[in-house]
This record gives structure tokens, sequence and C-alpha cells, in this order.
């Protein structure tokens, strides 16, 4: 049965992204974004600034086109709605890799989460990155996200124990 309550519903289709595919994708994002915000960090979203909201996450008016543009980012869509994403975008010589897949984000509306629609949207980024001459793939999970690991894992990834450390280069604090 699909979320509308209709038997069956319009299949649920894997497809690249489009430029349609803006609003929807951003709303999910965003609800995606606070959900982890909830879940992870100290700072509430409610008090982050406004233009830190506005640039958060690869739907963002600053970053969509360049993950649209890409061809390796790609939505579910059930119903003409937006229920699933995965962005990513081509890096060239990066870690001892010529061309790799940098995945930098991806989620599935709490709805339709547990149904192999993260492995698809993912399996669907690896074999365009493979067609378009990637050496290798690079996803960033949490720690603490148990059902991410395993999906990374049943798609063959490996667990490389590394913190990643970050620096805003723009922050006026920074002393260099």
């Amino acid at each position: 049965m699909s979320r509308n309550g209709r038997p069956g519903g319009d299949v649920m289709e894997i497809r690249k992204l489009k430029l349609k595919d803006l609003e929807g994708v951003r709303k999910l994002e965003i609800s995606c974004i606070r959900e982890y915000f909830k879940a992870t960090i100290e700072n509430k979203w409610e008090e982050l600034p406004e233009e830190w909201k506005e640039n958060l996450g690869a739907s963002s008016r600053k970053h969509f086109r360049a993950y649209l543009e890409s061809g390796l980012s790609f939505v579910a869509v059930e119903d003409d709605e937006v229920i699933g994403f995965l962005f990513a975008q081509m890096l060239h010589h990066i870690a001892d890799a010529e061309n790799l897949v940098w995945i930098e984000n991806m989620g599935v509306h709490p709805y339709f989460r547990r149904n192999q629609i993260a492995y698809r949207l993912l399996t669907a980024c690896l074999k365009e990155g493979i067609a378009q001459g990637a050496d290798v793939a690079h996803s960033t999970i949490q720690p603490e996200n148990a059902p991410s690991i395993l999906l990374h894992k049943k798609a063959g990834f490996f667990m490389d124990p590394r913190q990643v450390a970050l620096v805003d280069l723009r922050d006026p604090k920074l002393r260099l």
C-alpha cells in the first residue's frame, strides 16, 4: 500500500536527479538534517542562523546545481513525490584515486525506510560512477548510524575507523 492509502500506488522509481526535483528533495533533505541535529548535535535547529540553514545540504541553492550536473545524484520517486535522495559528485586526484565518487548525503522518508530504497539509490550511484570512470567511492557515515553502516557494508564498502578533521577556513577566530 502506498503512503497515500491507495493499494499499490504508483511504482516507486529510482532515477537521476532532475531540476524539477529541487523543491521535493530540499524538503526531504532538510527534514533528514533536522532529524540528525536532534539526535546528534548540541545546537538546536531553531538556534542556527538563517544563513546556515539556507546553505545546509546538497539541495541548497548554493550547491544543488553541482549535484544535478554530476549525473551521480539520484532520487526515489513515488506518486510524483520525492521519497529518497542521494547526492554525489565526482572528485579527481583524491586519495590515490584518479576519479572518486564522493557521496555527500542520502536520506529516505521515515515512512519508506527499511524497504531497500537507500540500497537501490546507492547501487544506482555506484553503477553510474563506474560508467563515468570512477576508481573508488567514498561516503561519510556517522559512527552511531548502524543502519547506514550495514547498508554500506551490504553494498561492498569497508569501514575505515579514521576520524575526519574539519576546519572552517572562513572562521574569523581561526589563527593561522
